[in-house]
């Protein structure tokens, strides 16, 4: 999760503290079970928020298909025997969850046995285009969330959810296996039908579901700063066997090829296979000597390359080996000094308001006019509705 968000989550916790202590002054006298009331909807609240950050952290760190996240907890074979509730990830069955909603998968998630206000465990439904199978790609910050929110908090592009179900109401049964595992003995209205729509609202007799959305604004950031650090690992692994960083490739050019004196643009056959016995940054056919720094394979197969921008120093191409060579990159709002970069790699977040994908040009894929203007000074800005550029320093 990028830290903007955590300070966000961390104000909202602090908003429910105050507003615990507030009830428990104002309200106290004229409804005692409040302060009760307020402990249960934290308890709940940081259950979620547990789920939410560790759901993001599992996208960010697969290695065979980052942003992908694990199917629901549902149900659990043990030597012929159903058993549900485990905390345990289901297995796919052919190319699909099995069910892409159940239980929050706790156990593969590396959490501890979280449980809301209620004391049940939490639900957890997910995106189909987001399990954690090939059949799922090309999976990149591009790619749109299938769930719908509705109710008092919607939210479109939605990729998971996590429920804190609250105790059982009327007509509700969580006695047997078969009821453990029917969602409607859980969930209540929009929640239970097991479409790809659910629903938030007040608290009610015939309803108490606490919802925390996944969208696609929350899940990506940290996936594409993974993204540009394992192109960042690639480069660097490059350098040391070459002593210099490849030339970029145009963008337009729809077979990558490397470009001879081409400082900026692309990254030259990235991933793509083959071990180029080369020399000189680019060759005929032009690609790039990647050898064993070749980013890996997902980095193509989910379109990542599409969205990546590559820059190089002048002073650190083939001609100037160890960098010995004049011209620099600057990148401005990060601590001085800033003019001495090497190389960098900016992936682009989701398209914003006026861009098309893939990326036909540079300023399809990088936001402030300073990254799209050709020259050797870049900027890292916050996060905004115009701003969502992840830049990633090579060296130093």
């Amino acid at each position: 999760m990028c830290a903007s968000a955590q300070r966000g989550f961390t104000l909202l916790l602090m908003l429910v503290v105050i507003v615990t202590a507030l009830g428990a002054v104002l309200f106290g006298l004229l409804k005692p079970s409040t302060a009760a009331t307020y402990a249960v909807d934290k308890t709940s609240i940081t259950a979620l928020a547990q789920a939410r950050d560790a759901l993001v952290g599992r996208a960010a760190t697969d290695n065979n298909l980052p942003g992908s996240l694990p199917c629901p907890d549902l149900v659990t074979n043990i030597a012929g025997i159903n058993v549900p509730n485990d905390g345990i990830a289901d297995l796919l069955v052919g190319n699909d969850c099995p069910s892409y909603i159940g239980r929050l998968p706790w156990r593969t998630l590396g959490l501890p046995d979280l449980r809301d206000g209620s004391g049940e465990r939490l639900w957890y439904a997910l995106s189909t285009n987001f399990r954690d199978d090939s059949s799922a790609s090309p999976l990149n910050s591009d790619t749109a969330g299938q769930l719908t929110i509705t109710g008092i908090n919607p939210a479109g592009n939605v990729v998971a959810i996590v429920f804190a179900p609250g105790t059982a109401l009327a007509g509700q049964l969580r006695d047997t296996i078969a009821n453990q595992n029917n969602f409607a003995n859980y969930l209540e209205g929009e929640n239970a039908n097991g479409d790809t729509v659910y629903s938030t609202g007040a608290v009610t007799t015939s309803f108490n579901d606490t919802l925390l959305a996944i969208t696609n604004d929350v899940l990506f950031p940290t996936v594409e700063y993974r993204v540009a650090r394992e192109i960042r690992t690639s480069l660097a692994t490059y350098y040391t066997a070459n002593s210099y960083y490849p030339y970029a490739s145009n963008y337009g050019d729809a077979t990558f090829s490397c470009v001879s004196g081409l400082t900026r643009g692309r990254l030259p056959k990235p991933g793509m296979g083959g071990d180029y016995s080369i020399s000189g940054g680019c060759t005929a056919p032009p690609v790039a000597d990647w050898g064993a720094a070749q980013p890996p394979t997902w980095f193509t197969t989910n379109n990542w390359h599409l969205l990546t921008y590559y820059t190089v120093a002048p002073a650190c191409t083939v001609n100037n080996p160890n960098c010995g060579g004049a011209g620099y990159l600057t990148v401005n709002n990060v601590a001085l000094p800033n003019n001495n970069k090497r190389a960098l790699v900016i992936v682009a977040g989701r398209a914003l308001t006026g861009q098309s994908r893939p990326c036909a040009s540079v300023s399809d894929c990088l936001d402030s006019a300073e990254n799209t203007n050709g020259d050797d000074v870049y900027v890292i800005n916050p996060v905004s509705s115009t701003f969502n550029d992840k830049i990633t320093v090579v060296a130093p």
